[in-house]
């Protein structure tokens, strides 16, 4: 290859080649002698690069099976290319399959890219290309994703099995022609509208990719054949659905959907009966993935990371670009103290490997204000930059979702959600994260079990499903912010919850919520206060509200309480204070008030004394009596002796 001037024709003989190769000079043809990309491979020698790398024009590749790098790294890497052609390879265990960078008038035709670690096709920043005849299948990603990229057509594409989506279309990516694909996928598209698209093309005689009579728009099933297209009336015969296909949160439709014929029903059977027997050959390697609440905010910035990744038995963090582990924890929060730019990565391993995944955290220098709206009003919600922050700086993130929010801000990736917060990380003392699926009419429980805060647990019956969804509990330093003032009785702790999307944890979405909370014995002992006075206080329109409690169970540190409420938001736990003193009655004298005086506790002894009886149990009534006299005899004993000193 490097001895290669253009217009030369690179021949490879069957085989293996395990090699990184950079292509810089343009006008070369790369083909398989055989035109068999299965007896001809080129693996990847550093798992840590692209395998082929083009960084010229009129390139093509053919006949080649091209695997084994990772992470954010493709099989092939075309950067700043012009019209390439990347024609008949196989293209499997690879970070991305084929990755567009800034590349224009190129043609990806009749690949089989299947089971990498993320994307199947990725563009970024790249316009008028061609995308036809491929099959993306069971990547872990998405099959097709089209970032910031303009005027590219894709079609007669078979797009199935894959992990996060079919196809995607970022919002900053316009006049692109979408038509004749096949999707079956769980989510066959995350459409974030941009200007000019189109899913379907004029009605034309020919076969479609679904087996009918007519191309128009594109097959939408799913893998258990509950799609649309897999269940659309047909009363014509067409092989077009009578009504059109709409695509969730999105202003675009597909106007001519296809429907579902017997020949392309057998054959899709036919290739999930392969999938299965090549999944029970194929090692299970693990699959970072990762969202977080926010990506970008003044100093001091507190991030909520979600480990979302797939295979994963161990993981680490480091969200400071130093090289250093922070946490080896599911979830995590950090807070960015100084102002900059710092790479979060997340690795995950197991057994059969390794994969990381990063995100870009921005930390800027002024404070802005925190407002309560954004938790109790409806706001809008960042879906896609924790799916695209490893090519962010490629032009692909979306970053008109994300300037859209403020203050609280949310993020969300596969059906997840993380609900911002308005308390200022400086009153954070610490605060958990928890993770469960939300489903209408059934009871959904947020447990804690990294017992980072007093919340132990949060339930409730779900009215309205809301999928993956994540709570926060977040213990403070002093009472929020975002309140007047504290109950009067004494404080344990105050802590704030937050469930889901901003509005969701609502009476007309949920009902039977309860909380479940801690105190600690030692505590109450130290602070004398009786567990029957634990109240749970919430804040609500302005003033609290005591909310009766229930004593779950005690262990030797914790009493657990549980306590039902309206819904989440500020929460103080207090106790009602029982104090040293005693009402005595003298003969022949009236009620009198005695007490003991405190001021020389260090010289006697008698805070310490008292402080072992306090923690041993409960002192009451008489028994405070005994004891402070007993005490009190012994003290002034000692007096005398040390006067006759």
């Amino acid at each position: 290859m490097n001895n290669a001037t253009s217009g030369d024709e690179i021949i490879l003989q069957p085989g293996t080649y395990t090699e990184n190769i950079v292509i810089s000079t343009g006008n070369l043809m790369i083909r398989s002698k055989s035109g068999n990309p299965e007896n001809t491979i080129i693996k990847a020698k550093s798992s840590s690069a692209s395998v082929l790398s083009l960084q010229a024009d009129s390139i093509k590749v053919s006949g080649l099976e091209i695997t084994g790098t990772k992470s954010s790294y493709a099989g092939i890497k075309l950067s700043g290319c012009g019209n390439c052609v990347i024609e008949n390879n196989l293209l499997s265990n690879n970070g991305y399959g084929i990755y567009l960078l800034s590349s224009k008038g190129i043609t990806i035709s009749n690949n089989d890219i299947t089971n990498n670690s993320d994307f199947g096709i990725v563009l970024a920043t790249s316009n008028d290309n061609t995308i036809s005849g491929n099959t993306a299948s069971s990547n872990k990603g998405r099959g097709i994703h089209l970032g910031t990229s303009d005027g590219n057509t894709v079609s007669g594409n078979t797009i199935t099995l894959n992990g996060v989506s079919g196809l995607y279309v970022c919002p900053r990516s316009d006049n692109n022609l979408v038509f004749d694909n096949y999707f079956v996928n769980t989510v066959n598209g995350e459409i974030k509208n941009g200007t000019g698209n189109a899913y379907s093309t004029a009605k034309t005689s020919g076969t479609n990719v679904a087996g009918g009579p007519y191309i128009g728009g594109n097959f939408w099933g799913k893998p258990d054949e509950t799609g649309f297209s897999d269940t659309a009336t047909d009363a014509d015969g067409d092989g077009i659905a009578d009504v059109v296909y709409s695509f969730e949160n999105s202003t675009y439709a597909d106007s001519l959907p296809l429907v579902s014929t017997t020949e392309k029903a057998n054959e899709e059977t036919n290739e999930e009966t392969n999938e299965e027997t090549n999944e029970e050959t194929t090692s299970v390697v693990p699959v970072a993935n990762f969202e977080t609440n926010t990506i970008s905010g003044p100093a001091p910035l507190s991030v909520q990371f979600a480990d979302l990744s797939e295979n994963a038995e161990g993981r680490e963090w480091d969200f400071d670009s130093n090289g250093q582990i922070d946490s080896i924890d599911q979830n995590a929060v950090y807070e960015y103290t100084t102002p900059g730019t710092y790479i979060a990565k997340l690795t995950v391993t197991n057994s059969n490997g390794t994969n990381s995944k990063t995100a870009t955290i921005t930390v800027t220098e002024t404070k802005e204000d925190n407002s309560i709206d954004n938790v109790n009003g409806e706001s809008e919600v960042a879906d896609d930059s924790s799916v695209d922050s490893e090519i962010t700086d490629d032009g692909s993130g979306d970053k008109e979702d994300s300037s859209r929010s403020s203050g609280g801000k949310s993020h969300r990736s596969a059906g997840g959600s993380v609900s911002g917060s308005p308390e200022p990380a400086s009153n954070i003392e610490v605060k958990e994260l928890s993770q469960a699926f939300i489903t209408n009419g059934k009871a959904t429980q947020f447990e804690f079990p990294r017992n980072a805060t007093c919340v132990v647990y949060v339930s409730f019956d779900s009215k309205k499903t809301a999928g993956k969804t994540t709570t926060i509990a977040e213990q403070l330093k002093n009472k929020s912010t975002l309140v007047s003032d504290l109950p009067s009785d004494k404080v344990y702790k105050s802590f704030n919850v937050w469930v889901g999307n901003s509005g969701y944890a609502s009476l007309k979405n949920i009902e039977s919520s309860v909380i479940c909370f801690k105190v600690e014995n030692d505590w109450m002992q130290e602070s004398m206060v009786d567990n029957s006075s634990i109240t749970l206080n919430r804040y609500d329109d302005g003033e609290w509200e005591q909310l009766p409690v229930t004593v779950l169970k005690e262990d030797n540190e914790f009493t657990y309480f549980t306590a039902e409420t309206a819904g989440f938001s500020f929460f103080a736990i207090t106790g009602k204070e029982s104090g040293f003193s005693e009402n005595v009655t003298e003969s022949g004298s009236g009620p009198e008030t005695r007490s003991v005086d405190m001021k020389d506790k260090e010289s006697t002894g008698f805070t310490a004394e008292m402080s072992k009886q306090r923690k041993s149990t409960y002192i009451h009534g008489s028994e405070v009596i005994s004891e402070i006299a007993a005490l009190f005899s012994e003290w002034i004993e000692y007096i005398r002796d040390w006067a006759k000193v």
